[in-house]
């Protein structure tokens, strides 16, 4: 038993070493400066990005500027500017307890979200007519695994008698590093789907249902992105033929 103790000491050190490390990546975050987006054909659209810490500051590209603004660690306002049409789109930021509890926006909507018991988070989202009062659009369901959101479940209210109409929104992801979690805050923005997990979606699948008189019509679409990593395991480079959020080709590659 003595001849097996440095055994025992060396494969200690071995698993402490690597242990080690893999904390220090884990806990190494870092922020994207710059993002160069790119389409099949050959446009380009570069972004910059400012930050005080790790807290983002602003977002600005040919098209918007965007300004975010803090209180207590939080993201309490986010206002995008239109430079074509001048125009601002604001999002307000209520949270209780640190928790994301209402989102308004300047565009004549609003979103309350209530924190359950078992991790998932339910969301009823309106709009606000002339009369500035609030007509019921959707309720839904949020889940979340290991930091990340896996799936989105969407009942629809706006819909005519006798009919029902349903969405649902599930995500799977890689093992490396989201840069925008490395954001203070951004985890918080429960607006923001897959943007606010802790690793990457690598493949999006869409589902509608519609029930119209007891008849069903459903579709289903998936979408798909790759990605290529630096050596602390956050994103170079991804690359979708289409996404959830645009039908075209998108290349966006990271630099920090």
């Amino acid at each position: 038993m003595k001849n097996l103790a440095p055994i025992f000491i060396f494969i200690s050190c071995i698993t402490l070493l690597f242990t080690s490390c893999a904390n220090d990546k884990d806990d190494k975050s870092k922020n994207f400066v710059k993002i160069i987006e790119s389409t099949k054909d050959g446009i380009t659209e570069n972004s910059v990005f400012t930050y005080n810490e790790n807290q983002i500051v602003t977002a600005d590209n040919s098209k918007e500027k965007t300004d975010f603004t803090y209180q207590n660690g939080l993201i309490t306002k986010i206002t995008t500017y239109n430079k074509a049409t001048q125009l601002n789109v604001v999002l307000l930021y209520t949270y209780n307890k640190e928790k994301l509890v209402k989102v308004t926006s300047s565009e004549k909507y609003v979103i309350y979200y209530t924190h359950n018991d078992n991790g998932t988070v339910s969301y009823e989202k309106y709009t606000i007519d002339s009369q500035n009062e609030e007509q019921k659009v959707c309720h839904g369901i949020l889940s979340f695994k290991n930091k990340n959101l896996i799936k989105d479940e969407c009942i629809f209210d706006n819909v005519t008698e006798n009919s029902v109409s349903s969405s649902k929104t599930t995500f799977e992801y890689d093992a490396y590093n989201n840069p925008y979690f490395s954001i203070s805050g951004y985890e918080k923005l429960l607006d923001h789907g897959a943007y606010i997990s802790k690793n990457n979606a690598v493949m999006t699948v869409a589902e509608t249902a519609s029930t119209i008189d007891g008849q069903t019509i459903s579709s289903a679409n998936m979408y798909t992105t790759k990605f290529k990593y630096d050596a602390d395991d956050y994103p170079t480079e991804q690359v979708s033929e289409e996404s959830l959020t645009n039908p075209n080709y998108s290349k966006i590659q990271y630099l920090y």
